[in-house]
């Protein structure tokens, strides 16, 4: 087009990069581009071309490079050996609240938080020497319904009810003769549960954490040491953009007031995973990834004590918005 119109052709040469046609040759024979190296790792690394993760923001340091690593699914048989021999667990004192708790009797709650993987564990805090790979626990003291804990006592501290749901889900799916695959379908019977008991809820938030290492999942702000959050929204419904939106909303929060926090949102679809993480329940559903396995106790209580702080400046300002 360019010979036969030399106006076109003048201006590709001052809009348009055209390269070498050694270059077009190559990629198109490799399919690596000389321009992004990252594309030589999507061929040489088995199974990677076919991860889907997208990065919608990423945090500080977060690129492709490291993107989340997902648990593997834990040795149910190993989790259940104490459960079966009647050991019950329950979370310490100072964490948990009892019968004449003012917690036990709020009613109403605009807050839902839950755990599809109740199991996913810290090391620092499992009393036993187990590989990083098997940083699984049913003990509550242990794991991120600790943490979810954690979430519940300071969002009430705050005045915002919240409903903890503490279901030992490696046991729930193997009374249904479920899977670690049907974690999500089995969550969402809890999320329904909850909707239809609750109609004030609005804000439902699956809590798990992360499998890397403490050097991607930990950052220092103002010489206090945080676990690092990141966000996960599925894409496999049609209203997602509204989930994007409030985790996007959440993200800067933070960003601005505890910059570093956060790693960022991750956009999945069906193909590395559930896809829709029953975020089509509410617009304002997310998944939220707290630490990693080697966080410890303080960390992961500043990262709630962060998140709370900014949640609860959100929450009173979508409820002035829909007080109008």
């Amino acid at each position: 087009m360019g010979e036969e119109v030399p106006q076109f052709k003048g201006f590709l040469e001052r809009e348009m990069e055209i390269p070498p046609i050694s270059e077009v040759v190559f990629e198109a024979i490799t399919g690596v581009k000389t321009n992004n190296l990252s594309t030589l790792l999507l061929h040489e690394i088995p199974g990677f071309n076919s991860v889907t993760t997208k990065i919608y923001i990423a945090g500080e340091g977060s690129d492709y490079s490291n993107l989340p690593i997902e648990s593997p699914p834990p040795d149910f048989d190993r989790l259940l050996e104490e459960v079966d021999s009647g050991k019950e667990y329950a979370r310490d004192s100072e964490n948990h609240h009892n019968e004449d708790s003012s917690i036990d009797k709020l009613e109403d709650p605009s807050v839902f938080i839950y755990h599809s993987h109740s199991w996913e564990g810290y090391l620092p805090l499992i009393n036993k020497d187990v590989k990083p790979s098997d940083a699984s626990s049913i003990d509550n003291n242990e794991n991120v319904v600790l943490v979810g804990a954690m979430l519940r006592d300071k969002l009430n501290e705050f005045g915002i009810t919240a409903q903890h749901e503490e279901t030992n889900m490696a046991k729930a799916l193997r009374d249904k003769g479920w899977n670690y695959n049907n974690s999500y379908t089995l969550s969402r019977e809890l999320v329904q549960a909850a909707s239809s008991q609750s109609q004030n809820i609005s804000y439902y938030i699956d809590i798990h954490r992360d499998s890397a290492r403490k050097e991607s999942t930990t950052t220092t702000i103002n010489g206090k040491n945080y676990a690092r959050l990141y966000f996960v929204v599925g894409q496999e419904h049609e209203n997602y953009q509204e989930n994007l939106m409030f985790a996007e909303e959440i993200h800067e929060k933070l960003e601005e007031k505890y910059h570093g926090i956060s790693k960022g949102i991750y956009l999945k679809t069906r193909a590395e995973g559930n896809g829709v993480y029953n975020q089509d329940i509410s617009s304002r559903s997310i998944l939220l990834e707290v630490g990693g396995i080697d966080n410890n106790k303080d960390e992961l209580s500043n990262t709630i004590d962060a998140f709370s702080d900014v949640f609860k400046e959100l929450y009173n300002g979508a409820i002035e918005v829909d007080a109008q």
